[in-house]
């Protein structure tokens, strides 16, 4: 990949913080109007209008907590209110929760998300962590048992984390995909999952337009999914998984990974936070290949049933040091680039070999446990 180094004077961007928050927001709603539609005419009215009043909760804790801080702050509220964008943190935290979720844990998780992460930090633009990332780590954390009596069970996403360990086969994989209605239902969206992440055809449809207006940066999409997709196809190699409906095993698994869990909402809407993420393009793919790097990892290694959230929050965390690595003159940072890139490639590798075996020992277990229990029944 090519990088294009400028010097000054620089040229103004017609772009402004409100036009891109604006262009952002009616993509989020969008992709919010799209999931109202499929809960509302798949399992009844009350499951859409669950979905907006979860969708107001958020907002209205949000207000209260933005116009408590600017009175304590001594700034106009109203000023603070427009200026801080702090509906887009809401719309994200809550399409990123299930359907099931209860109005008090979103409260909640707006609270930390606002205060914790965006607020106690100096405001709209001085934040370290993804607000929206942090109020769903709290869901995860703190409120995993909090669900309403609107759905009960195991969504198709979790059973192929907890149960499969996100390696499946033979008729393994024939029932996941059958949870999912098919890949072409996979990739529209139409099953139950997070409120907004599951329709990846809206979600890379919206995308594509704002790289188009220039509102996010394409390579960070491009570079997230497509390591993740580089990364399952070795692992599905190297676990021997077999082809579906003639399918290869290279086709379908790193399908599986980009349409399933909050993979390609992160890349669109999360990982292109222009506040949390680097400055430089360089440095934005560099995030964004470490992201996908530790998803993939997370998802196949870890006791996580999803990685795309914590590893949003970990390259949080690597920002600054990102930023520090590739500052200096143009041609030492060139050099830096090629080192980091190839560095990232063989940590990747690795990874995608201890993945594997790790995936392997898991699903031995997971067997060994479901034999052991059916032949106490049997006895």
């Amino acid at each position: 990949m090519k990088f294009n180094f400028h010097v000054s004077p620089s040229i103004k961007c017609p772009l402004s913080t409100q036009s891109i928050m604006r262009d952002l927001t009616i993509g989020l709603g969008f992709v919010f109007t799209l999931s109202c539609i499929y809960y509302g005419a798949s399992f009844g009215m009350e499951y859409a209008v669950h979905a907006i009043t979860l969708l107001i909760s958020s907002l209205i804790t949000m207000g209260i907590c933005e116009s408590l801080f600017a009175k304590i702050m001594k700034k106009d509220i109203k000023s603070a209110l427009l200026n801080s964008f702090g509906w887009v943190t809401s719309i994200i935290l809550v399409m990123m929760c299930p359907i099931t979720i209860t109005n008090y844990a979103v409260v909640i998780a707006t609270v930390f998300a606002i205060v914790f992460a965006k607020l106690l930090f100096g405001g709209f633009g001085q934040n370290i962590f993804n607000p929206a990332a942090v109020g769903r780590a709290v869901i995860m954390a703190a409120f995993a048992g909090a669900s309403t009596s609107l759905m009960t069970g195991a969504t198709p996403t979790s059973e192929l984390a907890n149960t499969l360990h996100w390696i499946p086969t033979g008729d393994n994989l024939s029932s996941v995909i059958s949870g999912y209605k098919g890949f072409t239902s996979l990739f529209l969206g139409t099953y139950p999952g997070g409120i907004g992440e599951t329709f990846t055809l809206a979600i890379l449809l919206v995308g594509v337009v704002l790289s188009l207006r220039q509102v996010i940066d394409w390579r960070v999409p491009s570079v997230y999914l497509g390591t993740m997709a580089i990364m399952t196809a070795v692992i599905a190699l190297l676990s021997g998984l077999g082809s579906y409906n003639g399918i290869p095993a290279i086709i379908w698994y790193p399908f599986l990974h980009i349409c399933t869990g909050g993979a390609a909402f992160g890349a669109v809407f999360m990982l292109t936070d222009p506040v949390t993420s680097p400055t430089s393009a360089a440095g934005r793919t560099i995030f964004a290949m470490g992201a996908a790097i530790l998803t993939v990892m997370i998802r196949l290694a870890g006791n996580l049933p999803e990685g795309c959230l914590y590893s949003i929050l970990l390259m949080n965390m690597l920002t600054p040091m990102i930023e520090s690595f590739l500052d200096g003159k143009q041609l030492e940072i060139q050099a830096k680039i090629k080192k980091c890139m190839i560095c990232l490639a063989v940590v990747a590798l690795g990874i995608c070999f201890f993945c594997s075996n790790s995936a392997k020992t898991k699903q031995q277990e997971s067997t060994a446990y479901v034999a052991q229990i059916v032949e106490k029944e049997a006895i």
